[in-house]
């Protein structure tokens, strides 16, 4: 998964085999099942469920041995927001709610920490969530309430603020002006950025498809499969004939 808001890049192999599992495989499919609120998770729901479940017990658990550690809470939170994502709950809202809390709780423990115990990345992580989960409630206005909350421009650079106003024009199917930004923010695109050359592309593609429709020429490769729940989402009209 590429998403650099999502999982932490120091937990041992064992825990990001946990986390592959519970995650949609793609970082085009991510993409799309944040902007477009789509589960799209095929397969071993239950096998996912029991998994999710071990991991919050077994976070809980080393949460409480140690209170102080940031890393805990905010693992807690993406385990809820993928169990409302990926499905794995029949109340989603709730999922969202207690992930909403857990990387809430992520920020302050963060803010209490000696300087230089984390890198800028480690720090704004929860932050990110933040961000990204009232964008994917489609909570327009709670997400400008924690962007102001966790700072703004004083705390995030203009590649984060760039990502958000593309993904969420591309939410209000704005893509004309989504295809101007992301034209206009190209140079913004760095390989520490938020707003990576791989996510410049995958958002690029998502537009470019909607814009000019399934025979467009794409920056990314796709399998068929991905392919074609890019169309079915953009195009529904014509997966239903």
């Amino acid at each position: 998964m590429e998403e650099k808001e999502g999982l932490l890049m120091y937990l041992p192999h064992e825990l990001r085999q946990d986390f592959h599992y519970l995650s949609l495989r793609s970082s085009l499919l991510e993409e799309i099942s944040l902007l477009y609120g789509r589960p799209l998770a095929a397969g071993d729901r239950i096998g996912r469920i029991c998994r999710c479940r071990r991991l919050v017990r077994d976070f809980l658990a080393a949460w409480q041995r140690q209170p102080d550690q940031p890393e805990y809470p905010y693992l807690l939170g993406v385990l809820l927001e993928r169990a409302g994502q990926l499905a794995l709950t029949d109340r989603p809202g709730r999922a969202y709610d207690q992930a909403e809390q857990y990387y809430d709780r992520a920020r302050k423990l963060l803010q209490r920490q000696p300087p230089g115990s984390y890198s800028r990345q480690q720090y704004l992580r929860p932050l990110l969530a933040l961000l990204r989960l009232s964008l994917r409630r489609r909570q327009e206005e709670r997400f400008y309430a924690w962007w102001d909350h966790c700072g703004g421009l004083r705390r995030f650079h203009r590649d984060v603020q760039a990502l958000f106003q593309v993904r969420w024009l591309i939410v209000k199917e704005d893509y004309d002006r989504a295809a101007f930004q992301l034209r206009d923010l190209h140079g913004l695109a760095g390989r520490k950025s938020a707003f990576s050359p791989a996510r410049a592309r995958i958002l690029s593609d998502i537009v470019t498809t909607a814009l000019h429709g399934p025979g467009a020429a794409l920056k990314g490769t796709y399998g068929p499969y991905v392919r074609q729940v890019l169309w079915d989402v953009l195009f529904p009209e014509k997966r239903d004939k």
